[in-house]
């Protein structure tokens, strides 16, 4: 099998692989059935690394035109043609690609290491320092069911119907003084309910961005938010971040040399540092966006899961917000979520802003989804209002408190000399800096062939950096697990510098 590949074509090696493959299946050369080449004896012949095969292999199998099964390798196939008792259109000699039509790839949805990482957490005997969401086994699914049960009893004909795309008015109403609790003061009508605070970021990209448009972020900052800006066409301008959070000597400058459409942060609990923005600093941000006229969006996913004392106010309980009388609104977009105090497949979260945003925003997820399911609200609200939520982050916020210390001993026990880490006072998520000369992307692999995940920094740059970072997420495995992990955490780490 010859495939020529241009190592000065600005197209990706893996894809001159999957084309030439793809003509050849397609035009008979590789007839139904044929084997390719093992991935690794391919990208010898190639002289490219393997995971270029791998990719090349997985477009070819997302095409439909391979099947790649265990212990038979990749084999061709073709897609059998629908049954139908008309006489069957010729075959058009110019087959449709249609990668041609589609649009390119959502940036960041390309990089290698993503998807490694993803594969990685698909064996079961991975254990994840990685996924940030909540521990499974302390989802609170009995009085989630009790709560489903009873909005079905008493509220099903309703509740199986469509609502506002604003939101289920009670659930907005019970948001409201979930809110309050945190010093902040913020009306029902002041708030959208989301399919999660990912799809608030999409919908703020969405009503804010042209492409080309500037967008202040935290470095690091979460991978999340940073995909939908990209994916938008904003240029991200990345601020550094120390123990009190961003530096606003840094912002400041930027504000004064650019005009930035929107300033993105995590005050509290950031992800992935973890750590929290200081009260004072938080008054000096505002101050920045107000002279500078620059909206902030406040992200804050994890501020009910404190472990010491209690969270920050948010910056909207600072800020003069959320006014009745037009022109006195003020500067934040809040956003949280149900979806990391609960359980991810609950998709479900909130926008907290000045009316005319809300406006905005309904109107462009009206287009994407009309609304989130009125049921699930209903149950959830429902949930709240029995004081579940309340019984539910007290256990919770108990567990990781537990389990951030047993990760935190365990570094300490089984860190190599030069390993430094903040202590993260609420959040999942615990941020690394490695020993001089520890790349987080070798440590990755290393760690890979031990059966642990973690997440190296450079993923959460906008502009790079993070290349001797990483970040360990202490949420899902149980203490066993993580001194577990940890142990063979550094055993990678100790073998890499010995190298």
């Amino acid at each position: 099998m010859m495939l020529r590949l241009d190592r000065d074509s600005r197209t990706p090696l893996y894809l001159q692989i999957r084309n030439q493959l793809r003509e050849m299946i397609l035009d008979g050369t590789l007839s139904e059935g044929s084997r390719l080449p093992p991935e690794r004896k391919m990208a010898t012949a190639l002289g490219v690394n393997r995971s270029t095969v791998v990719n090349a292999y997985r477009e070819l199998a997302a095409d439909g035109l391979v099947e790649a099964r265990v212990g038979r390798g990749t084999t061709v196939r073709r897609p059998p043609l629908p049954p139908t008792t008309q006489p069957p259109i010729p075959l058009s000699p110019h087959p449709l690609v249609w990668s041609e039509y589609l649009l390119p790839r959502p940036e960041g949805s390309r990089d290698p290491l993503l998807r490694d990482l993803m594969a990685l957490l698909t064996r079961p005997d991975t254990i994840s320092f990685a996924a940030g969401i909540p521990a499974p086994e302390l989802y609170p699914l009995d009085d989630f069911r009790q709560a489903m049960a009873h909005v079905l009893d008493t509220a099903g004909q309703t509740l199986l119907q469509p609502c506002p795309v604003e939101g289920y008015y009670p659930l907005r109403q019970t948001i409201a003084r979930c809110m309050a609790r945190r010093g902040t003061t913020v009306r029902a009508e002041n708030i959208l309910v989301v399919t999660g605070s990912q799809q608030g970021l999409d919908l703020i990209a969405r009503a804010f961005l042209r492409a080309g448009d500037e967008v202040v972020v935290e470095a690091p900052s979460y991978l999340g938010a940073l995909q939908i800006f990209s994916a938008a066409g904003a240029r991200l301008l990345g601020v550094p971040l120390d123990g009190e959070g961003m530096r606003l000597d840094v912002l400041e400058n930027i504000l004064i040399r650019y005009r930035p459409k929107l300033i993105y942060t995590l005050p509290t609990f950031q992800n992935p540092s973890g750590c929290t923005m200081a009260p004072r600093r938080r008054l000096r941000l505002l101050e920045l966006a107000r002279r500078h006229r620059v909206p902030i969006v406040e992200d804050d996913p994890y501020g009910e899961l404190y472990y010491t004392g209690q969270a920050p106010s948010p910056l909207l309980a600072l800020d003069p917000v959320l006014s009745p009388v037009e022109g006195q609104d003020g500067y934040v977009i809040y956003l949280s979520t149900f979806s990391k105090i609960l359980f991810p497949g609950l998709r479900l979260g909130w926008v907290a802003a000045p009316r005319p945003v809300i406006e905005r925003l309904s109107q462009i997820k009206q287009l994407a989804d009309l609304h989130c399911s009125t049921l699930i609200q209903g149950a959830v609200h429902e949930f709240c209002q029995r004081g579940a939520l309340d019984k539910h982050l007290d256990r919770v916020r108990d567990l990781y408190r537990q389990r951030r210390d047993a990760m935190l001993a365990a570094l300490t026990e089984h860190g190599p000399a030069g390993l430094e880490w903040d202590e993260p006072q609420g959040g999942f998520n615990l941020w690394c800096r490695l020993p001089p000369g520890l790349k987080a992307r070798r440590l990755m692999a290393e760690a890979a062939a031990r059966s642990v995940a973690l997440v190296p920094g450079e993923v959460f740059y906008p502009d790079g950096g993070g290349q001797e970072e990483m970040r360990l997420n202490f949420s899902c495995p149980p203490v066993a697990l993580i001194e577990e992990g940890v142990q063979r955490l550094g055993v990678a780490m100790t073998a890499l510098l010995r190298k």
